[in-house]
């Protein structure tokens, strides 16, 4: 009887545990179609678990194997430690995949191990982070909360369980050789095997749908590991380089645009999250942007310039709009190669006498500006250190204080001169003070997030009106250019899923797709007003304001992947995505274009113009 019951108690035991096992199992898998469940819906804000189950069904038994293999670390500890050990594998990948989540409500992918180098960006960012979950993503944690309810119920069965070392290895063996078993037909073999496709290149979220967001991760880290070594282009890969820019070249005459602007001050103000559809528009009889509105009397507006960044958001535009190259397709262009050489902005106003200043509201370390803007080519990079921090909203310094500040600094530069200026008050969620809403809003626009965004821009918009007031009283302005530029979408790129809360909006409210920020370049005694409503991209800022500067096309046409907008025949852009927006003569001339966003990646990873002087 005593050993019946002695038996009975250990294969209870053994049950229990095993379905504590099972359930941890299943949780996890769950929740790699939970990501799905929201990724892959319209609205990723909301929770499809029928989406996420189709999506994920033809490959969940990676997904088994992939966490399979992390819990099979679980036999080789010993009674209450093999569970504490699962449970914190679970708390730990649970955090993964909510992390995987939220960077996708953000950039539409997933983010790379690439990331860890730019923990400085969490500084003041913890609003922007927050503003990126959802009331449905508590379904994560629904499963730890039981598993915790079930072990204090059963904690007793857990006490003498031994290492199992066979448990482990049959575990880890059969899901490394599950895993293993089409790459090695695909690679070795050469075999055609089912879903083959799925290496047929490499995209991270088809990598997440298909392996998991775990299994990505683990991917990531091979490639991030293959990709670390010294990229030399190969023979082929520099005749790609040479066809593209033979291609791209129109060899058009010159026209009444060059070098108007020859040997003028130049000042680029870079606004956070300005989008062009706030441009020229009215709230109750109210102008959003009436500084914007007034430089496009005196100035060249370009409407369709399509916002081009990637994971680097931000710091991508400050790339692209110097240096007319895209950025890398995975991390940030500025922590990864914070020191690649360009053909640049700076460095050829340099060549003509210019000083160069960039000058960021930021600290140095967010983005890596300080390496970066350097590495650019500008003799002088100015952050948040040299502001007198008596005013902040949002994400950092105000925008009141910041261009109030920079006016000096500007006073004091040799010329002519090139600053770089870059806001942030409207930066998301879009949180201003209550005495600086000047805008009358009323019903729902009032108490939705649109709102917020027309009163951070109005608010903006009338800061660079001062500053612009400031530098003109200063005798600066007659002989300066300013640029503004969106560094990329904002209220339509994160809080879609708000703005489409609006009952009633006005259709000039919503997303059109269209993805586009605002491209004005001003000159206080330019009075030929210009809108060219042709498309362009953000590698197209830098060749364009090069043709006005003065300075040579031979010197920037076979380095810059954009092209002048004001000596072009040509109306498109290529989107971070591959999105080819307008026409050209042909589908191969298309596809070259598209190419020319992994064409900068080689570019870029193989310091293709220093190797070339």
């Amino acid at each position: 009887m005593i050993l019946n019951s002695i038996k009975t108690t250990l294969i209870k035991s053994s049950i229990i545990r095993l379905i504590f096992y099972i359930l941890i199992l299943t949780a996890l898998t769950l929740k790699g179609i939970y990501f799905l469940g929201f990724t892959l819906s319209k609205n990723t804000y909301n929770f499809n678990f029928l989406l996420g189950y189709s999506k994920a069904n033809p490959f969940i038994y990676y997904y088994v194997s992939f966490i399979a293999i992390f819990l099979s670390f679980g036999f080789l500890f010993k009674e209450k430690g093999r569970y504490i050990y699962m449970i914190i594998i679970n708390i730990l990948l649970t955090l993964l995949i909510l992390l995987d989540l939220w960077y996708f409500r953000g950039f539409l992918t997933v983010p790379s191990i690439l990331i860890v180098n730019q923990t400085a960006n969490l500084d003041n960012m913890s609003g922007a982070i927050f503003s990126m979950t959802s009331n449905f993503d508590f379904i994560f944690i629904i499963d730890l909360i039981i598993l915790i309810i079930y072990l204090l119920f059963n904690h007793k069965h857990f006490k003498n369980s031994k290492i199992n070392i066979k448990a482990f290895t049959a575990i880890f063996t059969v899901s490394i050789l599950y895993i293993g078993y089409i790459p090695f037909n695909v690679f070795v073999l050469n075999r055609e095997v089912k879903n083959d496709y799925i290496f047929s290149g490499y995209d991270p979220m088809d990598s997440a749908r298909f392996f998991s967001p775990i299994g990505y991760h683990i991917f990531d880290l091979y490639n991030v590991y293959k990709d670390s070594k010294p990229y030399n282009l190969t023979d082929s890969e520099k005749n790609e380089v040479k066809e593209f820019y033979n291609n791209k070249n129109e060899n058009l005459n010159d026209n009444k645009y060059k070098a108007i602007f020859n040997n003028k001050n130049l000042i680029v103000i870079q606004v956070e999250s300005l989008e062009t559809f706030v441009v020229n528009e009215k709230i109750n009889n109210q102008e959003i942007t009436p500084t914007l509105n007034k430089l496009l009397n005196h100035g060249i507006y370009f409407p369709n310039t399509f916002e081009q960044v990637n994971e680097g958001t931000s710091s991508d535009c400050d790339l692209m709009v110097n240096t007319s190259i895209f950025p890398i397709r995975k991390g940030s262009t500025f922590f990864r190669y914070p020191n690649a050489t360009y053909v640049s902005l700076p460095n050829l106003l340099e060549e003509k006498g210019y000083s160069t200043t960039a000058i960021h509201a930021d600290k140095g370390s967010f983005w890596n500006y300080s390496q970066g803007l350097k590495g650019i080519g500008f003799n002088n990079f100015i952050d948040y250190y040299s502001f007198e921090d008596d005013e902040q909203i949002g994400l950092g310094l105000s925008d009141g204080t910041y261009l109030k500040q920079v006016v000096p600094k500007i006073k004091n530069m040799k010329q002519p001169f090139y600053s770089f200026l870059v806001t942030l008050t409207s930066h998301g969620p879009f949180e201003l003070p209550d005495k600086y809403k000047e805008l009358k809003l009323e019903g729902e626009l009032k108490d939705n997030i649109l709102g917020d965004y027309f009163q951070s821009v109005h608010y903006t918009d009338k800061q660079i009106g001062i500053f612009l007031d400031t530098l003109d009283k200063e005798g600066l302005l007659d002989n300066t250019v300013v640029v503004v530029v969106g560094d990329h979408t904002g209220v339509h790129k994160y809080y879609n899923d708000k703005v489409e809360q609006l009952k009633n909006p006005e259709p000039w409210y919503l997303d059109n797709g269209d993805h586009t920020v605002p491209f004005i370049i001003y000159n206080k005694n330019y009075n030929e007003p210009t809108k060219l409503d042709l498309y362009g991209g953000q590698i197209d800022i830098m060749p364009t304001l090069a043709y006005l500067m003065g300075i040579e096309e031979n010197k920037y046409i076979n380095s810059a992947l954009g092209r002048s907008l004001l000596k072009t025949n040509k109306s498109f852009a290529v989107l971070a995505d591959k999105t080819f927006k307008g026409t050209v003569a042909s589908q191969e001339e298309k596809n070259m274009y598209i190419k020319s966003l992994d064409l900068s990646d080689k570019l870029i990873k193989s310091n293709y113009f220093k190797n070339k002087k």
